[in-house]
């Protein structure tokens, strides 16, 4: 039976604006006087740390997240002592939570797919993140693996991940496709592993050169119109 590898954040669920709505809600209440873009973009680049952190074990998410919101307000000129930082954490904590939401036509593509292939979600992050978020989002019923780096002790683009995945579904690499927004760790990963790779791509970026050959798509919806790509019957949509 065919097989179709996931990623999880910003293929199916709307991390990036999730998080924006989670920011702006931090920039309304403790950030005003400050510009929101300058904001955002300093979130980005302490995100990505601290994130790196927490998969690596050396910090917990928690303190992941003050630590995170100290050095962006430190980067903006402003000190945070620790009731600060935690109000702030807290704050973006809330916004995220209430701003959850799959991407536009992630549950009816995934419900199109799982009529024809078994599905697995290959995740760098937590596992209790993620396994939250497919609840939550009605998405964990078409999910008949979820391989998450904490649990697997290895991360995309890693090729070992993926075999994992392949292994909860008793599947060949030759027959198996992986869906995902980063080239790099998703595309490119799967492509070492021996597998098939759709890049999801929703902002239509420039297509890098190697590997050469990928196949795009830009929207999860129409399932019809995606789901032949996936299954590898059809070029993609235009």
């Amino acid at each position: 039976m065919p097989s179709v590898l996931f990623d999880l954040d910003d293929t199916l669920f709307d991390h990036h604006g999730s998080a924006r709505a989670a920011l702006r809600e931090v920039h309304r209440v403790h950030a005003a006087a400050h510009d929101f873009e300058t904001l955002e973009r300093r979130h980005i680049q302490f995100l990505e740390e601290m994130h790196a952190e927490v998969l690596a074990g050396r910090v917990g998410l928690d303190d992941a997240r003050r630590e995170r919101f100290r050095r962006t307000f430190a980067a903006l000129g402003v000190t945070l002592d620790d009731r600060a930082a935690a109000a702030v954490a807290a704050a973006y904590r809330a916004g995220f939570v209430a701003a959850r939401r799959a991407v536009d036509g992630a549950a009816d593509l995934l419900a199109a797919v799982r009529r024809h292939a078994r599905i697995a979600i290959v995740s760098n992050n937590l596992a209790d993140e993620q396994r939250e978020k497919l609840e939550y989002c009605g998405l964990a019923r078409f999910v008949d693996a979820l391989v998450v780096s904490e649990e697997a002790g290895v991360s995309k683009p890693d090729a070992e991940i993926f075999r994992i995945a392949l292994r909860r579904l008793d599947a060949r690499a030759e027959d198996a496709v992986m869906v995902g927004d980063s080239w790099t760790a998703d595309v490119t990963g799967a492509v070492g592993a021996g597998i098939r790779a759709i890049w999801f791509n929703p902002s239509r970026k420039p297509v890098p050169a190697d590997p050469p050959g990928v196949v795009q798509i830009h929207a999860l919806a129409p399932a019809l119109s995606v789901l032949p790509v996936i299954l590898g019957a059809q070029p993609t949509p235009a």
